[in-house]
This record gives C-alpha cells, sequence and structure tokens, in this order.
C-alpha cells in the first residue's frame, strides 16, 4: 500500500528523483513497485524516473529497480574491457560495436514486443529481434494482438504496467494514415520503435524500421520486364503493405513504359478462402488465353501456392503461359513450381528493431532514427528465367 496520503498532491519529477536516490543510497537495491509503493505513483512513472537519474549517473539500474551507483574501485571484473576491433562481427552475427554495448557495464532491458500474428510473417520478425536482444543482454515480453486493435491496446497497457523499459510494435492501423495511433503513440512513456510500420509526422520521437515495400515491387516489375514480360499484374489482399506495393508497382510501369493489364483483371483478394482463390483463378486463366496477362506478382504466398495449384487446373502452366512471382516469401520455395519472390528482410527488421530501442535508451537524445531495409529477389524460375536463358 502506499505511503502517500490520498489527499496530497501529486509529487514533481524534482521530489521524486531526490526521494529516489534517497532511498536506494538507503537500501541499496530498490525495486520499482516498491519505489512506486513508497512514493505513491505509477510504476510507469518510476521506470522514467529511474531511467532518467541512470542516465544523469546517480543511480545504476538494474532489471525491475535501480541500485547504488558504482564507485570506479567497486567496477565488475570486465567493465573496463577493450574496444579494439569493434569493427568486426561477433559470433551472433551482430556488429561488435552492437553486440558489445550491452556488457558488464550496462544493465539488462525489459523490451516489451507486440506483433499481430504468431503463425506468418511475424515470428521471423519476432525470431531476429530475440537474437539481438540476446547479444545485448536485453529480455523480451512477447504480446500478440491477433490484429485487434483493442487487444492490442490492452497488450500494450499490460506491458507498461509490467515496468517495461521500451516497446516494439507492428501497430493493427497504418501510424501515417491514422492520427489517431500517432497521438495514442506519443502518449506512451516509454520510447517505442515501429516494426514493419511507419510513424507518421504527428507521432513524435517514434522510430521504424520497416521493409521498403514500395522498392520491393518496383524491383519485381524491373525482373519481370527484364524477361520480356510487358503485361504485369498485382493481386494482393487489401493490408497496410497494399498500397505500398501498389507505389512502386505503379512507379515501375510507369519507369518502363508499360501500361496496367485491362481493367476486369483482379487486383485485390477479398480473402484466403477456396472460392475466392477459386474466382480469381477462373478470371487470371481467361486473361491469359486472350493475351491481356503475361506475368503476375501475388502478395502474399497463402494465395500464390493455391492460385498456382488452380491454375494449373485450368490448364495455365508456370512459367510457360504466366510467370507468377510471390511476394513474402515465407512458403513460395515449397510451391510446385518453386516461386520466384520477393522477400522481405524479416529478421533483420526485428534485429534492427531491438538495436534502434537499445540505443534510444541508452541516449535519449540521439536523433530520431527511421529505417527503411531493401527487400531481396529469390530466383528460382517461375517468372521464366530458365526459359529466357535457354532461347537462341
Amino acid at each position: 500500500m502506499s505511503t502517500m496520503q490520498g489527499d496530497k498532491p501529486p509529487m514533481q519529477a524534482e521530489d521524486r528523483h531526490r526521494a529516489i536516490i534517497e532511498l536506494v543510497a538507503e537500501r541499496g537495491t530498490v525495486t520499482v513497485r516498491d519505489l512506486a509503493d513508497a512514493l505513491g505513483v505509477a510504476a510507469v512513472t518510476i521506470r522514467v524516473d529511474v531511467r532518467e537519474l541512470a542516465r544523469r549517473g546517480l543511480v545504476g539500474r538494474v532489471h525491475g529497480g535501480a541500485t547504488r551507483v558504482l564507485s570506479p574501485g567497486t567496477q565488475r571484473e570486465g567493465a573496463g574491457a577493450s574496444t579494439a576491433g569493434r569493427g568486426a562481427v561477433n559470433g551472433s552475427g551482430l556488429p561488435a560495436v552492437v553486440a558489445g554495448t550491452m556488457g558488464a557495464e550496462h544493465p539488462a532491458y525489459t523490451l516489451g514486443v507486440v506483433v499481430p500474428h504468431a503463425s506468418y510473417y511475424y515470428p521471423t520478425v519476432v525470431s531476429g529481434a530475440r537474437a539481438a536482444a540476446e547479444a545485448l543482454g536485453a529480455r523480451l515480453v512477447l504480446g500478440v494482438s491477433q490484429n485487434n486493435l483493442g487487444e492490442e491496446r490492452a497488450q500494450v497497457a499490460r506491458l507498461l504496467e509490467s515496468g517495461v523499459d521500451g516497446l516494439i510494435l507492428a501497430t493493427q492501423q497504418d501510424p501515417q494514415h491514422s492520427p489517431e495511433t500517432q497521438e495514442w503513440l506519443r502518449s506512451i512513456p516509454v520510447p517505442v520503435v515501429l516494426a514493419e510500420r511507419r510513424a507518421g509526422r504527428e507521432a513524435g520521437r517514434v522510430e521504424h524500421v520497416a521493409s521498403d515495400h514500395e522498392q520491393g515491387a518496383f524491383e519485381a516489375v524491373q525482373h519481370l520486364a527484364g524477361l520480356g514480360h510487358r503485361s504485369i499484374g498485382l493481386l494482393a489482399f487489401a493490408t497496410i503493405t497494399a498500397p505500398r506495393l501498389r507505389t512502386g508497382y505503379e512507379a515501375a510501369l510507369s519507369a518502363l513504359g508499360l501500361s496496367q493489364p485491362p481493367e476486369g483483371i483482379p487486383t485485390e483478394l477479398r480473402d484466403d478462402s477456396h472460392q475466392e482463390i477459386e474466382r480469381v483463378a477462373d478470371v487470371v486463366t481467361e486473361a491469359v488465353r486472350s493475351g491481356d496477362l503475361d506475368a503476375l506478382i501475388v502478395h502474399h504466398d497463402v494465395a500464390a501456392l493455391p492460385l498456382v495449384s488452380r491454375l494449373r487446373q485450368n490448364g495455365i502452366r508456370v512459367p510457360e503461359d504466366l510467370a507468377v512471382m510471390a511476394y513474402d516469401d515465407e512458403l513460395a520455395a515449397l510451391c510446385d513450381p518453386p516461386l520466384t519472390a520477393v522477400a522481405p528482410p524479416r529478421a533483420e527488421v526485428g534485429t534492427n528493431a531491438v538495436i534502434l530501442l537499445v540505443e534510444r535508451l541508452k541516449d535519449p537524445d540521439r536523433p530520431v532514427h527511421q529505417v527503411l531495409l531493401r527487400p531481396r529477389l529469390r530466383v528460382r524460375g517461375s517468372a521464366g528465367e530458365t526459359l529466357a536463358s535457354a532461347a537462341p
């Protein structure tokens, strides 16, 4: 129970800081919960205070609390280790300058992560984040929102109440097109890094790491055009990613002097049901037979595989009659035939999100970083690469 009287005004930051320093000096190590109870304020507020006091060198940080600052003579062994060779890459695959930043002289951080799904795309993002966190001595706590806005906000509130130092979020809404989401992000009292989302102009000091999907779609069209295809379609689910793919796709067509396929050829998938895949495949089949379509980019793999199967049933051969590229590369290699695909750097998004967040926690005044990573092209032959190389 709080030791503060309910009718007293809330403590100002300077008074809280002084009280925290005194309690830490008296007890040696104090948990965030004990400090919150002693001062009568929220644990989230204490976390922010401890982080600021640690930045100023007035207290040390340990997981879940604060401790006395060690004098130079009592630093743990190895705290002054040489930083030579920081340009090298260590066994974790992270640059040594990064992997070495959370050594004995730095406390561990607890980072909350909230993603929309646990079964597609985001497991690889989380895997990359976990690898970076382990190398940096940080701890991850994962929440899954099931792409539900209310659940997302509840997960974040739970993580904040548990005392996380920072958050990595893949929001249900696109912050760049949702003023409400930007306002909510600004209100979060700990540093935030978005993963596979981009902070809007009104999102304050929120940082992001995302795949450059515009560039990925541009290069997909460029690849297909280089193989001689001239009527290239884009088929995508209605996701946050889809408008970015459409932007890159249309930019590539314009740059290459190509036109979009005729109206009537599907550009959006309503869902991944058997009926929807069958409907789209039948329209695509007619477009191929009439000469209106010779290549198709499909976002994402969940639709690409059954679509190719249905096209085969309709007598459409891939790549002889229709070049098909997948966008995401989660399952594309398992298709028959294996699909050439654009592969967003999912693991690297997670890795870099953790690195950004830890660096922000260490240096709150550093410039805001907003990073785009280019996807990779995985060539497997479904776009006609083998046919092109065999041509006289």
